[in-house]
């Protein structure tokens, strides 16, 4: 009677599943959708849907007569170098730094990150 469970079958098929697995997370990767470069790429990819929060940022930009988008970055940059942007969020609410866009009360900090978001297109 053959042997069912060889070393070589083992090996090929730990090997497949190796390859199908780094196929599936490299392929989500590769189709995401892809952004010009920008100067803020480092806080922007903390951004779930870049796109929406865009939107959002254009709405934070109609309230701002003097945004200037190093300045935020550099602010948005040291909020964000030893916390979450849910953690900046969660403080800024509690330190009433809130912006309005468009009838929503949002934290700054991810008000300015979608203002950036804005500018970044």
């Amino acid at each position: 009677m053959k042997e069912m469970f060889t070393r070589r079958r083992i090996m090929f098929g730990a090997g497949g599943a190796v390859l199908l697995a780094g196929g599936a997370y490299e392929g989500r990767r590769l189709l995401r959708k892809r952004y010009a470069p920008s100067p803020y790429d480092d806080l922007l990819a903390q951004l779930d849907d870049r796109d929406a929060d865009a939107q959002i940022g254009e709405a934070v930009l109609a309230d701002i007569d003097d945004f200037d988008a190093k300045t935020v970055s550099e602010s948005v940059r040291a909020r964000l170098a030893h916390q979450s942007l849910a953690q900046a969020a969660v403080a800024d609410a509690t330190e009433d730094r809130l912006l309005e866009a468009n009838g929503w009360v949002i934290p700054e900090t991810l008000g300015l990150l979608c203002a950036l978001a804005a500018k970044a297109e």
